[in-house]
């Protein structure tokens, strides 16, 4: 089951064994340290999209509470092949137990407090969502995990309808890629991608727009 790479080793990778070591096991890439210094005005960033032929998306706009002092995690997941309930997973996010910081206003977490987290996708086209509440920020020491599932894509990720070796080397150049505010530049954090199960990770430490792209 993909969800095993959760918690089991290749997800892991990034952060236990050296970069150069990660950049070399089978199907784990890196694109380098935790903000890459990539920045691009959003004219010039192109967004994976997902085909017309797509499952819908199950719970496009959900929530969680957050809580210091215990690990809890959220899931947008595509609708099943009847239609009836969740399916493939499509992006996660973790939050464990030290990653909460501090609340938007600045105030620091302490063990026991709780905040309620919200993501959307709110066009359901692009592999993008956008997360809530604007200016919590996570522990850099223990930041939230995002992974993020391109498999809905069929391996189109140019979207022209075909895949081809173009496909393939976007897929080695696409990121995650983080927008503060509508209509502000795109900045390119580390990903780790794990192309054999058609996933890209990437380490947060904050709430705003992210954004599979190249």
């Amino acid at each position: 089951m993909r969800y095993d790479t959760w918690k089991g080793f290749p997800m892991r990778c990034a952060r236990v064994l050296p970069l150069a070591l990660a950049a070399l096991m089978a199907g784990c890439s890196d694109s380098g340290g935790p903000d890459t210094g990539g920045v691009k005005p959003p004219s010039q960033l192109t967004i994976i999209r997902l085909p017309a032929s797509s499952a819908p998306i199950w719970n496009p706009v959900d929530s969680f509470y957050a809580k210091k002092g215990e690990d809890r995690e959220l899931r947008i997941s595509f609708a099943n092949a009847t239609g009836t309930g969740p399916g493939e997973e499509y992006m996660r996010l973790r939050v464990d137990a030290p990653t909460l910081l501090a609340r938007p206003d600045g105030t620091p977490f302490q063990v026991g407090d709780s905040i309620l987290i919200t993501v959307r996708v709110n066009d359901p086209s692009l592999v993008q969502f956008e997360f809530e509440p604007a200016g919590l920020t996570f522990n850099p020491s223990v930041p939230a995990q995002l992974k993020i599932e391109y498999g809905e894509t069929g391996g189109d990720l140019d979207d022209d309808g075909d895949v081809d070796a173009e496909d393939s080397t976007i897929e080695q150049v696409m990121a995650v890629w983080r927008q503060e505010q509508p209509g502000q530049s795109y900045t390119q954090l580390s990903s780790l991608r794990f192309e054999e199960l058609d996933e890209i990770e990437a380490d947060i430490l904050g709430f705003t727009r992210y954004a599979i792209a190249y």
